[in-house]
């Protein structure tokens, strides 16, 4: 049985163990550090093993980011990226968050235009490899 868990610590062990699942680095160093910090995130367990994930960043006002939206490979196609999508948003939306934004691949535009993302220019670098 799925439940969604939100605003809960998620072990970094988990968290890279998914992110390996659906072919990103691990980077669970960098979830240990104590310094990553998390605004509001939502963690979806299935018999206490983590197979989805939602994370966002925020000052809290006027801007955020979602980061992280993960869905195990065992369990996609059934409905959980859009509903943790869904629950993401809402959850900003009720902290009153003016902007809300996501970075994505090319591929995943029709994903995400279904919950009204638009194209923006934007920018990013890498500035080290990671785990």
């Amino acid at each position: 049985m799925t439940k969604y868990i939100e605003n809960q610590p998620v072990s970094a062990k988990a968290i890279a163990n998914l992110r390996e699942d659906v072919g990103w680095n691990r980077m669970e160093d960098s979830y240990r550090n104590p310094l990553m910090t998390s605004y509001f995130h939502i963690a979806l367990y299935d018999d206490n093993i983590l197979v989805g994930y939602i994370d966002s960043v925020s000052n809290g006002v006027t801007d955020a980011y979602i980061q992280d939206l993960m869905v195990h490979t065992d369990f996609r196609k059934k409905g959980f990226g859009t509903e943790l999508m869904n629950r993401m948003i809402a959850a900003l939306k009720e902290r009153h968050i003016y902007m809300i934004s996501v970075i994505f691949e090319e591929k995943l535009k029709p994903f995400y235009s279904r919950f009204g993302f638009f194209d923006m220019l934007c920018g990013q670098i890498q500035t080290y490899e990671s785990e």
